[in-house]
């Protein structure tokens, strides 16, 4: 059985991505309210009829972890959203972008790129993780990665917060990351390169529905 990779994200089509993060929105939201709806019957029965307390108060616990799962949900898939360029044309996946894409995580991740090319060639460093990255894998590719970690760097926002979406999970995922997975195919690692860095500030992102991948 194929290993699922960070590319693996099996999103709709933009326009059923943009109506899913809606309705899971209005899922939590509508579940939240009853929640608190019910809890507020739930403290009145235990005034006035307390054999019948208990209902509302599951009722209104259903109802929290239903909003719960509306809220994984949504979050799982605006951070999938986040990984593609063309879904920045959705104001959420855009606004997300922007929070998600500091420049406080863009320094962190260039450090970390670094860290993990000195490691590999032998340099005393403290790597982020007790994971370790796959050195032939990393030093095969050591100028693409300081390419990377310079675009990361580098004054502005030049690195489109997309490709900061990749290689925020290319570095923090081992299981799903062929820099740390051995069991990855290679392909894959150049694949999320090539996407990163199509994701430079300049390019023109594609028209048409996010990919399938």
């Amino acid at each position: 059985m194929r290993l699922r990779s960070l590319l693996d994200l099996d999103l709709p089509p933009l326009v059923d991505a943009e109506r899913l993060l809606a309705d899971l929105r209005a899922q939590r939201t509508g579940r939240l309210v009853g929640a608190v709806g019910l809890m507020a019957l739930a403290v009145l029965a235990v005034v006035a009829l307390p054999q019948i307390s208990l209902v509302p108060a599951a009722g209104a616990l259903a109802a929290l972890g239903m909003a719960g799962i509306a809220f994984g949900r949504r979050r799982l898939l605006l951070e999938a959203l986040l990984q593609v360029r063309d879904a920045y044309r959705l104001e959420e996946v855009s606004r997300a972008g922007s929070r998600f894409a500091t420049r406080e995580r863009r320094t962190r991740l260039a450090r970390w790129m670094r860290d993990i090319i000195g490691a590999a060639e032998g340099r005393d460093v403290r790597v982020a993780y007790t994971a370790a990255a796959l050195d032939e894998r990393v030093l095969a590719r050591k100028e693409r990665l300081l390419r990377v970690a310079a675009a990361l760097d580098g004054p502005g926002d030049e690195l489109h917060p997309a490709g900061v979406a990749i290689v925020h999970r290319l570095l923090t995922r081992p299981s799903v990351s062929p820099l740390f997975n051995p069991l990855l195919e290679e392909q894959i690692l150049d694949d999320a390169l090539h996407r990163v860095e199509a994701a430079c500030i300049g390019d023109s992102p594609r028209t048409g529905t996010v990919p399938r991948v």
